[in-house]
């Protein structure tokens, strides 16, 4: 089968692998019909390797070459003893693979696991046509629910955990900063649950996109927001998500800047502000919460997606869009995966 695998810096290609093995006792085979480009592929494809493992992972013993791809949508076509799935079930995919016997683990906390592996990272993942992965990592999605949308579940689930480590943030009043596909995520499922969002970015593009879903900058004058949420990954991001808070207010970060950031305690002692990091997401709330959300809005969840590829064009058409001098006139591009067309269909901004 053909299969995008990162084999170094600058070095992801488009090229035949042997398909993987029949799935054995609770395991499923899934038949990939889409898989977003994350911004840690494209990373990893610049920058690389950060989470691409050159010796053995201690969890999946693989290392690179790997095949990318943790965004995945598809169907399951195969499955071993005890995997409770029939073949054709429409599922999306938990990335993360866990030991299960680390004191997080144990304690319900699988996305900070003490050996955490990661696929399309760590372990093969989903731009390539088949898979094979633990059972426990497959969610079946409704029917009715397209599996281009599905594709998003990943992305929403991290927004939703990002939420949840917020604790209760109904009725409160939220900006987020970043309007890229977690950032927009997050503040659609913050505006679904009810409450003020306001989306800030440095830039224009993804400002313009902020807006075609109804959000708004917070004004110099407007009252200072009770949360923020730090989705961008800038090295500067964290210092003004503190700045920007309300006093005795709460800031969580997301993204991952690549260099180290500088922040002012004086801001967190005197003015009692709170901080959280977030990583993952967990299958339930979070996942479960992100699907129940793309079923029930798929036409506004679908609109962050800006363009779709085949599995052939996804270094130029995805890989080097995302990194090039328009990438951030798009929020997400998914890559199509099953049949490998080889057409495009863009609603690129």
């Amino acid at each position: 089968m053909k299969a995008v695998r990162w084999h170094a810096r600058h070095d992801v290609r488009y090229e035949r692998i042997p398909e993987p093995p029949s799935p054995g006792p609770g395991e499923v085979m899934v038949e990939v019909a889409y898989c977003g480009i994350c911004g840690s592929d494209v990373h990893e494809y610049l920058y690389g390797p950060t989470q691409v493992p050159t010796a053995p992972h201690p969890l999946t013993g693989r290392r690179a070459p790997v095949v990318l791809g943790h965004e995945v949508a598809g169907w399951v076509a195969e499955t071993g003893p005890g995997a409770r799935f029939p073949a054709g079930t429409p599922v999306v995919l938990n990335a993360l693979e866990w030991c299960g016997r680390c004191r997080q683990c144990l304690a319900g906390a699988a996305q900070r696991c003490e050996i955490l592996g990661h696929i399309g990272m760590s372990a093969d993942g989903g731009l390539a046509r088949f898979l094979t992965v633990p059972a426990e990592m497959a969610v079946a999605v409704p029917a009715s629910l397209p599996l281009d949308v599905a594709a998003l579940a990943e992305p929403f689930a991290v927004a939703a955990h990002a939420i949840c480590r917020a604790g209760d943030p109904a009725g409160r009043r939220c900006l987020v900063l970043g309007a890229g596909t977690i950032g927009l995520a997050t503040a659609l499922l913050l505006r679904e649950a009810g409450n003020e969002v306001f989306v800030a970015d440095a830039d224009s593009h993804r400002l313009a996109a902020a807006a075609e879903h109804g959000f708004g900058e917070l004004g110099a004058a407007s009252q200072s927001p009770d949360l923020v949420f730090e989705c961008a990954g800038g090295q500067t991001a964290p210092g003004a998500a503190l700045q920007l808070v309300a006093p005795g207010g709460l800031v969580v970060l997301t993204g991952l800047p690549g260099d180290l950031s500088q922040v002012d305690a004086r801001d967190l002692v005197l003015r009692e502000l709170r901080v959280t990091g977030s990583v993952g997401h967990v299958v339930d709330p979070d996942l479960t919460s992100a699907i129940s959300y793309l079923t029930a809005h798929p036409s506004q969840a679908r609109r962050l997606i800006t363009a779709v590829v085949p599995l052939a064009e996804t270094v130029r058409g995805g890989l080097d869009r995302l990194s090039g001098p328009d990438r951030r006139s798009h929020t997400k591009v998914l890559v199509q995966v099953a049949g490998d067309v080889t057409t495009e269909v863009t609603g690129k901004r």
